[in-house]
Formats: C-alpha cells, structure tokens, sequence
C-alpha cells in the first residue's frame, strides 16, 4: 500500500533516557511522545507504532513528522526493525557544550562504569531471539559516552556476533581495544569521534575537560590498530558559534588531522539546542558559510567525508523549520 510515511516510524526504534520512541531525528524534539520503561513498555511501543503506522495510512500523520525530509510517499511493506538507536544513559566523561543531555536530563559527569536507564542486553537479546529485526539492521550508539556504559560491551559483541552495520559515537577520551576490533571487522561498521577542533585550548572550552592530549593519542592508536578500516574513522568538527567558528580553527584541525594519518572527516554544525527554541529561526550566515567552507576543504585536502542528510536542507535554506 501506497502511502506517507517514514523509515523510522515504520521500522525505527529509539531506547532514549526516559523511554523509548519510533525517531531520534530532528522531528522527534519538538515532542515528548515516548513511551515510559514500565510494565510491558515494549508490547504498548509496538501498539503506539501501529497506531501511528494506521494515522499515516489515513493521512493523519503527526504534525511534527509532515516537514520531516524522511516523510514520503511509497510503498511501506517492511515490517522488521532496520534502525536501533541506543540513547538510554546520559552519563558522560565530558560536558562538551553542545550536548542535547545537559537540560533535559541534567547530564552526570563521571569517569566510573554505569548503569543505564534500562537493562537492554536482555532485550535486544529477545529482539534477536523472537526474529524481530532485519538482517540489514543498522543500529546506533549515542546519548553518552559508550565506554562508561556498563553492558556496552556486552551489547557491542552480541550484534558484532550477527554482523549488523554499527555506528558508535565515542569522546575516544578513553580507549577501548574493541573498537579497533569492531572497525577492522567490516566495511560496514563506523567510528565518529567529536574532536571540534584543532588546538588543546579550544578542545577544554567546548569538553569542559583537558583530555585534548589523550584523544589524540587514542586517535593514532585506533587508525594504526585498525588498518585500511581505518577509513571508517570520522573525526567530526561541529560548528559552535564563538567557540571554533572561524577558519583559523578550522585549519588546523584539517592539518592536525592529515598529521595524524585521518582518512576521514565529518563537518556539522550545533543544531540540538538550537532546534528546541521555536524562537531561532535558523543558524547564522557565519555558521552557514563555515559549514560549506570546510566541506569544500576536506574534499580540497582529500578526505572521504560524511555529512547528515537532515543538516544539508538546513544549511541550504538556512532555516531549521
């Protein structure tokens, strides 16, 4: 059947701090429509998806999906889970300042092993067992440090065991052997670390930590350790307006980079909080102009690159609605 809809209500699920929801993408801010970790909180979640599944097939989907650029029109027959994001703790080994955690969920720093809202090694388990995701399935860490998560392991080794497609989201403030394991893998598995910057003194205004020294080292070692995978190492620089966003700053992260043997980078800009205030209508020309100015730099010093899909509208009409 033919109709409007998206990827990742039809086959997306989100574990996020306070519950768990169909999107992690920017449509998902402007609502709390989660459902709570309760009493048989998966069972309703699947109810709420076919809910919003049927709304859509009637044309009444929910207003904040309908200017979402993953709403289309096609066929939807897929019915497995394609897209696990795994946000369910907010503790962390930094306080960068453009974290989505430090409001909402009053962010934890801290350097010890945690828990995370929900026990998920078990229920990703009877995902696997009960043939409820696809065998494509691409599935994401974030919403914290992974290495300070307790099962991140365990979960890291459970889909690396099924061969999924894995993205994780790391500070590299700490190195974990894994990772080097999980790159050299497949081709199909990635590493993005948020380093936002060239120089030590810009890293501790925007982690609130001096670990810049650190980082960089756990940088070398992963690209050595995981050989021609080490492609599938991207160093993001996100853009923060009067914090890095001036070229100088930009070119000696490009430089840093090339220094330290990088194949890969990915520009981005601040766009979490940003979102969330209906007031701020988009981000700045500066911003803008920045953001095309380093993805015509990387692609100038030969870089592999990635970007997110949602952003490039964003820049382009220079508006986040």
């Amino acid at each position: 059947m033919k109709y409007k809809c998206c990827k990742y209500i039809k086959n997306g699920i989100c574990f996020q701090t306070a519950g768990v929801r169909f999107c992690s993408k920017l449509s998902s801010v402007v609502t709390n429509d989660f459902i709570p970790y309760n009493e048989n909180f998966f069972e309703k979640f699947m109810a709420y998806k076919q809910q919003i599944i049927n709304e859509c097939q009637n044309g009444n989907a929910p207003d904040y999906c309908k200017n979402c650029i993953y709403f289309e029109e096609r066929e939807w027959n897929d019915t497995k889970i394609k897209y696990i994001d795994l946000f369910h703790w907010n503790q962390c080994n930094c306080a960068c300042v453009y974290c989505s955690n430090r409001n909402e969920t009053k962010l934890q720093i801290t350097t010890k092993k945690v828990k995370g809202s929900i026990e998920l090694y078990k229920i990703l388990k009877f995902l696997l067992k009960d043939n409820l995701l696809d065998e494509k399935v691409d599935i994401s860490f974030g919403g914290g440090e992974p290495t300070i998560l307790k099962e991140f392991l365990d979960i890291l080794k459970l889909f690396m065991k099924q061969k999924y497609n894995m993205h994780l989201l790391t500070n590299a403030i700490l190195y974990e052997k894994m990772f080097s394991k999980f790159l050299k893998q497949s081709t199909n598995n990635y590493m993005t670390i948020s380093l936002d910057c060239g120089t030590a003194e810009t890293f501790r205004r925007i982690k609130g930590v001096d670990k810049f020294n650190d980082v960089i080292k756990n940088i070398k070692r992963y690209i050595k350790e995981s050989g021609e995978n080490s492609k599938n190492l991207f160093i993001k620089y996100i853009l923060i307006e009067g914090l890095n966003d001036n070229k100088e700053e930009i070119i000696k992260w490009i430089e840093l980079c090339k220094s330290l043997g990088v194949k890969s980078l990915h520009p981005s800009i601040e766009f979490c909080h940003s979102f969330k205030d209906q007031n701020k209508k988009g981000p700045s020309d500066n911003i803008c102009d920045l953001y095309n100015y380093m993805k015509e730099i990387i692609v100038e010093n030969g870089f592999n690159m990635n970007t997110y899909d949602f952003l490039e509208p964003i820049i382009k009409n220079r508006s986040y609605r």
